[in-house]
């Protein structure tokens, strides 16, 4: 009996090891470094495909309820590529992660936005089937929670608390010389847009509201005016685009909107190479501007328009010849096709931890409340729009 005991405690420990050196090895594909293991994810994400969230005086469907979906919510067809989304990460990280979600190694955020809140949990539906003793009856799903702050206070995914020194610098950027020309570049589309939408366009926001409410409409399968032909989406496009340009235009700018979010995740990464935390993944579902500006504070924003579900994948290693900590940045800007890499200026694409911080210290806010403020005690937050 007792020759029996010694030989299975002998295949159990075999079993775990082998489990483990798959696990590390899965891990370790991901990056395609034998020599890094995985130490911790940040997905950040848009929302799904959506109805339109705004639109125009001329409008045919400004009236519209848009039954049964209603305004500024998921489509079916946004709905599905979200659940597949939860199952490509489940592909990827799913011996990392392991098969029980856990609250302890995961977490997820939105914008207190109806769509942002609804993405998460369809991501998380195909990321984090029940198994095992999680099964609790005949639906393949189990709730997760969803996180998110007040919208008026939202100061890591969509900056919606007010940052007075944020909009003074926006301010300084529209006026100056050199975006005026560009804004002179378009003076006829800007009165052409005003003429056939009824709503008056003097600048590339204006001409970026008219194209999501039309890319929307379309997406929802509605016709659209004769006259979008004309303008929709080729002559709109690059202002569109210059639209998030001046949204993160300088350091300046970026510290104080994607420089919050920049923080967070480096706070993260420090805590996990000294052991001090015990999360394995965060999930954050924002807006096309989350991505942008946390994109453009890194630099390695590519000027385009963000797609729905548009994703940044953020993975943390640990290099086992060096015991360096690093992390490796990816973008999924399509479903239909892997990855693809980014590095940050000065940086190779596994960048040390140390050298990271260095590269970004520029744009970190170090009491982002302090330095939000103005001088001018006259100076008032324009009014925000959208989300």
């Amino acid at each position: 009996m007792r020759k029996w005991k010694i030989i299975a405690g002998s295949v159990m420990a075999v079993a775990s090891f082998v489990i483990f050196l798959i696990v590390g090895i899965k891990a370790a594909q991901i990056s395609g470094d034998d020599r890094k293991s995985l130490q911790m994810v940040h997905i950040v994400m848009r929302h799904g495909a959506r109805t339109p969230a705004s639109t125009y005086p001329k409008d045919p469907y400004k009236d519209d309820p848009l039954y049964p979906v209603g305004w500024g919510q998921l489509t079916n067809s946004g709905k599905l590529t979200l659940y597949k989304i939860g199952q490509y990460f489940r592909d990827r990280y799913g011996n990392f992660l392991g098969e029980r979600y856990s609250p302890d190694e995961y977490y997820t955020q939105s914008t207190d936005v109806d769509r942002a809140k609804a993405s998460m949990q369809l991501v998380n539906a195909g990321l984090w089937p029940p198994k095992g003793d999680q099964v609790w009856g005949p639906l393949e799903w189990q709730p997760i929670p969803i996180h998110s702050e007040p919208l008026e206070q939202d100061m890591l995914l969509l900056v919606r608390k007010p940052c007075p020194k944020y909009h003074e610098e926006k301010q300084k950027v529209i006026q100056s010389e050199e975006v005026q020309k560009m804004f002179k570049a378009y003076e006829d589309l800007f009165k052409n847009l005003t003429d056939v939408t009824g709503q008056k366009t003097e600048d590339f926001e204006g001409v970026q509201d008219i194209y999501t409410t039309l890319l929307s409409e379309k997406g929802f399968n509605l016709t659209l005016p004769v006259w979008t032909k004309e303008y929709f989406p080729d002559k709109m496009y690059i202002p569109t685009v210059k639209s998030f340009v001046i949204n993160a235009y300088n350091d300046k700018m970026n510290r104080l909107i994607g420089g919050v979010l920049l923080k967070k995740l480096i706070g993260d990464w420090t805590e996990k190479s000294n052991g001090a935390n015990t999360k394995k993944a965060f999930l954050y579902g924002g807006h096309d501007g989350t991505i942008v500006n946390l994109l453009r504070t890194l630099k390695v924003w590519d000027e385009q328009i963000p797609d729905y579900a548009i994703t940044i994948l953020f993975e943390m290693y640990k290099d086992t010849t060096t015991n360096e900590f690093g992390v490796e940045i990816y973008l999924r800007n399509v479903t239909a096709a892997p990855p693809f890499k980014l590095t940050i200026p000065g940086c190779d694409h596994f960048c040390p931890l140390t050298k990271l911080k260095e590269l970004t210290k520029n744009v970190i806010p170090e009491n982002w409340e302090e330095e939000c403020k103005v001088e001018d005690k006259n100076f008032v937050v324009p009014e925000l729009h959208g989300p």
